[in-house]
């Protein structure tokens, strides 16, 4: 009798531990999937400075991809002004400051 409860805790315990692994999984697949891109993810010339272009470039090849995924990016048709929302002082280049002012925004407003 006691082998019989032993290995159905045991068996209980496993189920219970693949169950957690999995929600965390996916808890953690959905964060990735809904997390703000990095600096670096924009610039990708790696000069500190998000140039209109590479903001542009970056925001097209995000929108294919979640447009192959069935999903649709938010403010996609936007792109130019939202540039210019995030480029503070009108320099035509996004700083590692402005774009972590905007990320803090973005963060507030959700």
């Amino acid at each position: 009798m006691s082998r019989y409860v032993l290995s159905v805790l045991l068996v209980c315990l496993t189920i219970s531990t693949s169950a957690n692994a999995i929600k965390n999984e996916n808890v953690n697949g959905m964060m990735r999937m809904s997390q703000m891109p990095a600096f670096s993810d924009f610039d990708t010339n790696q000069d500190k400075l998000i140039s209109e272009e590479e903001f542009e470039r970056f925001q097209k090849a995000r929108q294919a991809l979640h447009k192959s995924e069935g999903r649709l990016l938010k403010n996609s048709s936007n792109c130019d002004e939202m540039f210019e929302r995030i480029d503070l002082d009108h320099n035509k280049f996004i700083d590692a400051e402005e774009f972590q002012s905007h990320r803090e925004m973005m963060r507030k407003s959700t």
